[in-house]
Formats: structure tokens, sequence, C-alpha cells
């Protein structure tokens, strides 16, 4: 029995040492992943500055398409945006570094085909995948479907629920930043935009009588926004970013009342609440321009760089 506990208690010994061993292996490698590209990690919100002039929120559609690299020896800017990322959580993250913002900033709001639509994210099937994220920078009270196992795992053993993304983000090479240079013309565009439709468009949107879903509390979290924006006197407008005609074009194809639905919506909004809203979608300096595009809905480093130079000078900041 004595040399059973013995070997018992090698072994737990042996697998501890393993676990943190790969543990801190594996958080030395997603930090140097997330050091390449700030603006798609959570890493950045480790160093948010304060007295911020100039910031966006929004999904991939804000993480990728402003960069602020040429301005920031003239104003303090900060990205807020992140893959996925609800209205929902850019209002919560708003909310939580408020004092970061300094009176009279522009706090530019992306509304993206998909932010008004879908059911609840908590319904998604990848939801606690991405929600896991938040519990890197934000406290228990700003994050939905707070659970202290996650939390205290993604703390100090994020290793231990990374489940079948493990080996992948031990033995990958990071290609984030490779892509953020790349072109649209590099890759298949149709086979793209086939898939971005039907993930924007089509899952988790549409009811059983094949009716759009309105999500109401991604609504109520823009109006909240806007509201916020004012109580810190800041200046909130509202930015639906570039995209290529190849995204358009499928959508006026297979959708052809949405453009028109998703208008009035964003619209209404911008009326009631006084707020401007700019609308990229179409620009033809943009909707053509495959060097400007990492893929049809996403600017590449360039294109995000040209796409904030032309904010600045058309908002007269």
């Amino acid at each position: 029995m004595k040399k059973f506990l013995t070997k018992f208690l090698i072994f737990c010994l042996i697998l501890c040492v393993a676990v943190v061993t790969v543990n801190t292996i594996y958080l030395k490698k997603t930090k140097t992943k997330h050091d390449m590209i700030s603006n798609a990690s959570y890493e950045k919100f480790e160093n948010v500055p304060y007295n911020i002039e100039l910031c966006n929120f929004g999904s991939s559609h804000g993480a990728n398409n402003y960069y602020y690299d040429n301005i920031q020896d003239k104003y303090t800017c900060f990205n807020f945006a992140l893959p996925s990322q609800t209205l929902e959580y850019d209002y919560r993250i708003l909310e939580y570094y408020k004092d970061h913002i300094r009176e009279g900033a522009i706090i530019f709001i992306t509304v993206s085909y998909m932010s008004l639509y879908g059911i609840d994210e908590a319904l998604y099937d990848d939801f606690q995948s991405k929600n896991k994220r938040y519990y890197h920078f934000l406290p228990k009270e700003y994050i939905k479907e707070y659970d202290y196992k996650t939390d205290f795992f993604e703390s100090y053993f994020p290793v231990l629920v990374q489940y079948d993304q493990l080996v992948p983000s031990l033995i990958e090479g990071d290609t984030s930043i490779e892509d953020w240079e790349s072109t649209a013309d590099e890759i298949d565009l149709d086979r793209y935009v086939a898939e971005a439709y039907k993930r924007h468009l089509i899952t988790n949107k549409i009811d059983d009588q094949g009716k759009r879903i309105v999500n109401e509390e991604s609504v109520e979290s823009l109006y909240d926004m806007i509201d916020l924006c004012r109580e810190l006197h800041a200046r909130p407008i509202l930015i639906t970013t570039p995209y290529l005609r190849e995204y358009t074009d499928i959508i006026r194809e297979n959708a052809p009342d949405f453009l028109e639905e998703f208008n009035r919506l964003v619209n209404k909004i911008a009326k009631k609440k006084n707020v401007p809203y700019y609308d990229y979608a179409f620009d033809n300096r943009f909707d053509d321009k495959y060097s400007l595009f990492m893929n049809a809905d996403h600017l590449n480093k360039e294109g995000a760089l040209k796409f904030v130079e032309i904010l600045l000078q058309e908002i007269h900041y």
C-alpha cells in the first residue's frame, strides 16, 4: 500500500509539473501571437490608455478596419473591438472603461449587417468559447453567463480549458499578420462571400417562419451606448465600414429586402438619437479596391490606415 501511494504521489507530481509547464508554454506562445496584431486580441486591454480622444467599437469589422498607427503621435487612440463582439459587449466595455474616455472624444460605433439581428448570443453553439476572453479583462458583473470555474481556469490554467484548440495553439504558426497584410485577390472570394452571407444573415438570424430576427437587446445596447457617450460628453458616430462589391452583391441577390430594412432601422436609431451615421458599404473609394482588403468585408492594414484617414477628413477632426 505504501509503495502504491508513493507511486501515486510521484505520478501526481509529474502530472502537475507537466500541466504547469505546458500552461507556461501556452501562455508565452499565445502572448507572442497576440502581440503581433493587437487589434484582434483581448491582450490589448492590458494597456488601455487614459484620456482617449479617438476610439472605436465593433466586431471584426471594427477590429480590422480601424488602424490608428499614423496618428498615434497626434491623438490618444484605442480600438475596443474584437472579432464576433456584439453590441451588448460593446456597451459593457464602454461602461467599464468610461473613465478612460476624454471629454469631447470621438467614438465610432460600428454597425455591421449582422449587428442588430439574431437570437441571444448566449444560445450560439460557440458562445462559451468566445465568451471566455472577457474573463481576462472585465469584472464578473460585466460578463454574460458568468461562471466562477471558467474564471478560475481562464485566470490561472487556461491550457486546461482549451480542449481541441490546445494542439493548434501550441504548434501552428501565427497567420494573423500575414492575413492582415494580404490582399483580397489572393483568396477564393466566391467561396468566402457565400460563407460570410450565411454566417452574417442566415445562421441564427431567421426564425421558424423564415422572418429575420431583430435582436432587441442589441438595439437597446446601441441606444445605451449613445446615451453613455452623451453622458461622457463624447461624440458618438455610427459607422458601417467598407465592403467589396462581391459581399454586397451576394446580399442583394439573395436577400433583396435586407439592405432597405437594415438602413431603415439604423437611420431610425440615428434620427431618434440625433447622431450621424456614415455608411461606407458601397463607397467607390473601396468597393472594388482588392489591394485594400484582406477578404470581402475586412480591410487589410493598408486599407485600415486609409479608412481612418478618410474618416477624420469627413468628420472634420
